[in-house]
């Protein structure tokens, strides 16, 4: 019998954004995507923390971690993941922003989250040359990980290769590599190498396309070939959900949709051409 796919949606992308903004917590309307997200199929909502502190951010609050998990409870929803995008402007070799991931990691033990999402990009850019400095940190807010029973997923610019390497040095099971099939592909990588060659390494998958002027645009219509993709991800046993991080399109709910069915067709002709 085939396995049902899990699909997640990040956090603001079932909302329209203002003009410009991508990566978008959707404000006074937040509460509406887990509804929304239930009626389309969609199994989790992975919650973010913003770049900038947002003390309106339920995350934050006792009282707002008891609504998202009436929201998941009431819509038939899990709590999955939680990416904290505080550290894309915030170095994360910087001890308050240490703590700010502990923090944060102790509210996602409330919530029940399984992943914990770090994107060392910008501010925190982990490369080749600087590596050896965030071993420290990462293993810090790796452990308090561990002792909450959550998995942190790196997403970073490095190779399959340099990514292992970096695995290898933090040396704990608990941390895990994101797989992006958009940002991977804007690095220039080789998307199915990387992802037979990452394996099991691999915890997380976001979902998204881009051209080559690093844009964000619909599934299908950028660099990213899906049917390799696919391929390979049915090559290493990837069993796990798969998370968009989409453009909206012009209408965020259809686009969800489309983007559903995409995968499905693609996962579902990998696993025939066995």
């Amino acid at each position: 019998m085939d396995k049902i796919t899990r699909f997640g949606m990040v956090q603001g992308r079932l909302t329209q954004s203002p003009p410009g903004c991508l990566q978008w917590f959707p404000q006074e309307t937040w509460q509406d995507e887990f509804h929304i997200a239930s009626d389309l199929g969609i199994n989790y909502i992975e919650l973010i923390a913003e770049t900038q502190h947002n003390q309106n951010n339920p995350i934050w609050t006792n009282d707002g971690i008891d609504r998202i998990k009436q929201l998941v409870n009431n819509n038939n929803l899990t709590l999955h993941a939680l990416c904290n995008d505080y550290i894309v402007e915030h170095t994360l070799l910087d001890e308050g922003v240490i703590q700010q991931n502990i923090d944060l990691i102790e509210q996602g033990k409330k919530l029940g989250v399984e992943k914990y999402i770090i994107p060392l990009f910008e501010s925190s850019e982990l490369t080749v040359d600087n590596m050896s400095n965030y071993i420290n940190p990462l293993r810090r807010i790796a452990i308090s990980a561990r002792d909450n029973n959550i998995t942190v997923c790196l997403e970073t610019i490095l190779t399959g290769e340099e990514l292992i390497e970096l695995l290898k040095l933090i040396d704990i099971p608990y941390v895990k590599a994101v797989y992006d099939t958009g940002n991977r592909v804007a690095f220039g990588h080789n998307l199915s190498k990387d992802i037979r060659l990452l394996g099991n390494y691999i915890g997380h998958v976001h979902i998204k396309d881009k051209n080559s002027g690093n844009e964000n645009v619909l599934l299908g219509t950028g660099l990213v070939n899906f049917e390799q993709v696919f391929y390979a991800l049915r090559d290493i046993n990837y069993d796990g959900p798969f998370t968009f991080e989409t453009t909206r399109g012009s209408s965020p709910v259809e686009t969800a949709k489309y983007n559903m069915n995409l995968v499905n067709f693609f996962k579902r002709n990998a696993e025939l051409n066995v």
